[in-house]
C-alpha cells in the first residue's frame, strides 16, 4: 500500500476513535449514576484502545505482504474492510474480557487502587487503599455529581411556568410549612418525576447476598445455595418431613431459585422479586393478600382526608393530574372470612388478653402468614434477646407482600405508591422498617440503605415513617457521599421546612468533609445553622462541650419537635462523627458561626411554621401537638430510651400507640371516618364477643383445674404431715 493510502487510513482511525470517545462521554453525562458509569466507560474504551493497538500491529504486517498493485486498485475497499474488522475484533476481545471487567465494577476504580497497594508494605496497605478509594470518590463527585446537577436543573420541562421554581432557588429562606399546606400542593409533580434516581429500581440490590458477594468475592454459589436452603426458624425433623410431604402436593412452590410461589389452581406461578422461600415455610396454594389499583374515587377520599379545608373540585383536578404519572395501590385480604378470623385471634391475644404463647401458636399452626402476628412475635423475640429467629419472621412477612405484588412493579416513587390510610399498606411499611433494622444489625449496611430507598419511595411526600430522619445514617455508614450531596440539592429535601431535617443537614456537612471539600462543608453547615439554630446550639453545648456564653438567647426549651429531633440525632452522633478532626471541625465552625450570629453577620430563619391559615389542630393529619407525626413514629419504632423519653406524656395517653400499628391516621372529618382503615375494620364485633366468651370459659375451666390441683396438693401435704407426726 502506498504511503498516501496509509496516511488516509490513520486519519480514518483517528476519526473513528474520536467518535467513539465522544459517544462514551455523552453516555456518562446521561447515566443514572455518574461514578459507576465513568468506571464502565473507562474500562470499555481502555480495552478497545488496547485492541486497536494490537490490530494495528497485525494489520501492518499483513499489509506489508500484499502486492503493491492490489493495494493501489482497491484502496477504498481495503479501508472499509479493515475498519469493520477492527470493530469486530474489538467486540470479540471485549467479550473475552467480560469476567475481568465485572470484577473491576465492584468498587470505584478498585483495580487501579490495588496497583498502588501492591507497591507498599503490608502494614500500610489498608490505610493506603482507603486513601486511594476516597480520592477516586471525591473525583467522581466533583467531576460528575456537580456537572450532572447543573444539567438536571437546566433540563427542559423541569419546572413549568405555573410551578414555583423560585421556591427552591434559595432553599433555607423560602421553606414552606406542611402545617399550612398539608396536601403538598406547592410541590410540583414534575419534581417527583425527575427524582426517580433517588429511589430503588434494581431488585438485586435488595438481596443481602449481592452485598456479600461484593464484600467477599470468594463466596461460592454453593455456599449461598446452602444459606437459602437453611430454615429460618428452629424446626424439628418431624415437622420438616411433614412440610416436605406437603411441598410435593403444592406445585410450583419454591423452584430451583426459591423464588416461585403459586397463586391458585390453574394460575401462573408468581416469581418473587425480593424474598426467597425457606424450607420451613408451610406451602400454600394461594397468597393471603392481593394488590388493588386505586381508582379516582379512592384517591379522592384519601385526599379529602388529607386536605379537609380544600375545595373538592380543586382536589379532583389534582388527583387527575397525579394519575397520569403515579400509580397508587392498596393491599387487601384475598379471603375476607379467613382474614377476620385471624385478626380476631390476633386482637384478643395482643390487646384484650395479652398472651404471648397464644400469639406464637397463632403463626406457628393456625395462620402461618398472618403479617401483624409475624411482626409482633418478631418484636417479642427481640425483647427476649433471641434475635436468631427475628430475621426469618420478618422475611416471611415480606414474602406475603412479595407474593401479592404486580409483575411490573418497581419502587421508583411513580410506579407504586401506597397511601398510609390503609391497614395492610401500613403493615408493609412496618415490615420494611423492621427489616432495615435487622439488616443493619447483621452488618449489611449497603442493603439496608437500598431498602431505605424502597421505604421512602412508597410515599415520598408524606414519608409516614420518617425516612428523612434516618436515611443519612445508612448512606454515611455505606460511604455513599455522592447520593447525599446530590439529594441535598433536590426539592425532595428543600421544599418544606420539615423535610430538611437536622440529621440530613449535618450528613451533607460530613459528606463534604469525607471528600476533603472544606469550603462546601462550611457552606452546608451555615445553611444547617440558619435552619436549625436551636438544635445546633444545644449540640454545641452537650456533645462538643462548647462555650455556653456563645449560645445565649438560643434556648431550645419549650420547642418539643426540635428537642425530639435533636435527641434522635444525638443517639447516633458518636457512630457518625467518630474522627477527632471532624469533631474539631464541627466545634470550631459552629463556634465561628455563633460569634458571627451575635455580631449580626449571620441571620437565622425566623419562620416558625405556625401559620395554619385557619386550620385547627384536629385537621392537621401530619402533626400531633405541633410535632410531625412521622418524627413521632420514627422515635417510637427506634426504641431508643433517650429518644422515647423526649416524647410528651400526652402523646402516649391521648393516642393509639400499638406496636403493630404506631399512631395510625386519625379522621379529620366525619366523612373520613369510614375511609381510614384500622384493625377494627377487619373485625366483626359480634363474632369477637362470642370468641371472647369462649376464651373466658376456657380460662375459667383452666383456673378450676388449677385450683383443684392445688387443693389436692395441699390435702396430700396435710396427710403426709399427719403421718410423719404419728
Amino acid at each position: 500500500m502506498s504511503s498516501r493510502a496509509l496516511r488516509r487510513l490513520q486519519d480514518d482511525n483517528a476519526l473513528l476513535e474520536s467518535l467513539l470517545s465522544n459517544a462514551g462521554a455523552n453516555k456518562v453525562t446521561s447515566g443514572k449514576s455518574a461514578a459507576t458509569n465513568s468506571q464502565k466507560r473507562e474500562n470499555i474504551f481502555s480495552m478497545m484502545d488496547s485492541v486497536r493497538d494490537s490490530d494495528n500491529a497485525s494489520d501492518e504486517g499483513q499489509l506489508s505482504e500484499q502486492d503493491e498493485e492490489t493495494a493501489n486498485t482497491g484502496e477504498r475497499d481495503a479501508q472499509s474492510n479493515v475498519q469493520a474488522e477492527r470493530i469486530t475484533l474489538a467486540s470479540k476481545s471485549s467479550r473475552r474480557k467480560k469476567n475481568k471487567k465485572a470484577k473491576r465494577k465492584q468498587k470505584n476504580h478498585t483495580a487501579e487502587a490495588v496497583k498502588y497497594n501492591n507497591s507498599d508494605d503490608d502494614d500500610d496497605d489498608d490505610e493506603e487503599f482507603d486513601k486511594i478509594i476516597q480520592q477516586f470518590k471525591k473525583t467522581d463527585i466533583l467531576k460528575y455529581g456537580k456537572s450532572k446537577k447543573n444539567d438536571d436543573t437546566n433540563e427542559e420541562g423541569f419546572f413549568t411556568a405555573s410551578e414555583p421554581e423560585e421556591a427552591f432557588s434559595q432553599p433555607w429562606k423560602s421553606f414552606l410549612s406542611l402545617e399550612s399546606d398539608p396536601g403538598f400542593t406547592k410541590f410540583p409533580i414534575s419534581c417527583l418525576r425527575h427524582s426517580c434516581k433517588f429511589f430503588q429500581d434494581d431488585f438485586k440490590k435488595l438481596d443481602p447476598h449481592t452485598e456479600f458477594k461484593l464484600l467477599f468475592d470468594d463466596i461460592s454459589p454453593e455456599s449461598l445455595e446452602d444459606i437459602d436452603s437453611m430454615t429460618s426458624t428452629p424446626v424439628s425433623p418431624q415437622q420438616l418431613k411433614q412440610i416436605q410431604r406437603l411441598k410435593r402436593l403444592i406445585r410450583n412452590w419454591g423452584g430451583k431459585d426459591h423464588r416461585l410461589a403459586p397463586n391458585g389452581p390453574g394460575m401462573h406461578p408468581h416469581h418473587l422479586k425480593f424474598t426467597k422461600i425457606r424450607d420451613d415455610w408451610i406451602p400454600t396454594q394461594r397468597g393471603e393478600l392481593s394488590m388493588k389499583l386505586l381508582n379516582s374515587d379512592d384517591l379522592l377520599d384519601w385526599q379529602l382526608w388529607e386536605r379537609p379545608s380544600d375545595w373538592k373540585d380543586v382536589i379532583q383536578n389534582d388527583v387527575s393530574q397525579w394519575q397520569k404519572f403515579i400509580s397508587f395501590y392498596k393491599f387487601e385480604p384475598l379471603n375476607s372470612d379467613l382474614s377476620k378470623k385471624s385478626m380476631m385471634d390476633f386482637y384478643l391475644s395482643v390487646i384484650v388478653h395479652p398472651d404471648h404463647e397464644a400469639l406464637i401458636n397463632l403463626i406457628s399452626s393456625k395462620f402461618p402468614y398472618h403479617v401483624p402476628g409475624l411482626l409482633q412475635v418478631a418484636l417479642i423475640f427481640i425483647r427476649q434477646g433471641d434475635r436468631s429467629n427475628t430475621n426469618g419472621l420478618l422475611q416471611r412477612a415480606l414474602f406475603v407482600f412479595d407474593r401479592a405484588l404486580k409483575g411490573n412493579i418497581t419502587f421508583d416513587s411513580l410506579n407504586c405508591q401506597l397511601p398510609y390510610i390503609y391497614f395492610f399498606n401500613r403493615q408493609f411499611y412496618l415490615a420494611i422498617f423492621r427489616y432495615i433494622q435487622s439488616l443493619a444489625q447483621r452488618g449489611v449496611i449497603g442493603t439496608a440503605s437500598e431498602w431505605t430507598k424502597v421505604l421512602w419511595s412508597l410515599s415520598p411526600l408524606e414519608d409516614p415513617l420518617g425516612c428523612r430522619y434516618f436515611l443519612d445514617h445508612y448512606f454515611l455508614l455505606d460511604n455513599d457521599y455522592q447520593y447525599i450531596i446530590e439529594l441535598s440539592d433536590s426539592p425532595l429535601m428543600n421544599c418544606y421546612k420539615q423535610w430538611n431535617t437536622l440529621g440530613f443537614s449535618l450528613g451533607v456537612v460530613l459528606s463534604y468533609l469525607r471528600i476533603k471539600e472544606m469550603s462546601s462543608a462550611r457552606n452546608a453547615l451555615l445553611k444547617a445553622f440558619k435552619h436549625h439554630p436551636l438544635q445546633l446550639s444545644e449540640l454545641f453545648k452537650e456533645k462538643l462541650l462548647g462555650d455556653h456564653a456563645l449560645t445565649k438567647n438560643l434556648s431550645i426549651d419549650g420547642h418539643l419537635a426540635e428537642i425530639l429531633e435533636l435527641r434522635a440525632y444525638m443517639a447516633r452522633f458518636p457512630l457518625l462523627w467518630n474522627k477527632n478532626e471532624e469533631v474539631a471541625f464541627l466545634h470550631n465552625e459552629i463556634s465561628n458561626i455563633l460569634q458571627d450570629y451575635h455580631n449580626g453577620k449571620v441571620t437565622i430563619d425566623s419562620n416558625d411554621g405556625q401559620n395554619h391559615d385557619g386550620i385547627s389542630d384536629s385537621q392537621l393529619p401530619f402533626f400531633i401537638a405541633g410535632i410531625p407525626i412521622n418524627l413521632l413514629r420514627f422515635a417510637i419504632l427506634s426504641e431508643e430510651s433517650s429518644v422515647m423519653a423526649a416524647i410528651p406524656s400526652s402523646i402516649w395517653s391521648d393516642n393509639e400507640v400499638y406496636e403493630f400499628d404506631v399512631l395510625p391516621p386519625m379522621p379529620t372529618s366525619k366523612e373520613s371516618i369510614d375511609v381510614i382503615e384500622n384493625i377494627k375494620s377487619f373485625i366483626n364485633d359480634k363474632d369477637l364477643a362470642v370468641l371472647q366468651a369462649e376464651r373466658m370459659q376456657d380460662e375459667d375451666l383452666l383456673n378450676q383445674i388449677r385450683q383443684i390441683s392445688l387443693q389436692q396438693y395441699i390435702h396430700q401435704n396435710e396427710e403426709s404431715n399427719e403421718n410423719e407426726a404419728q
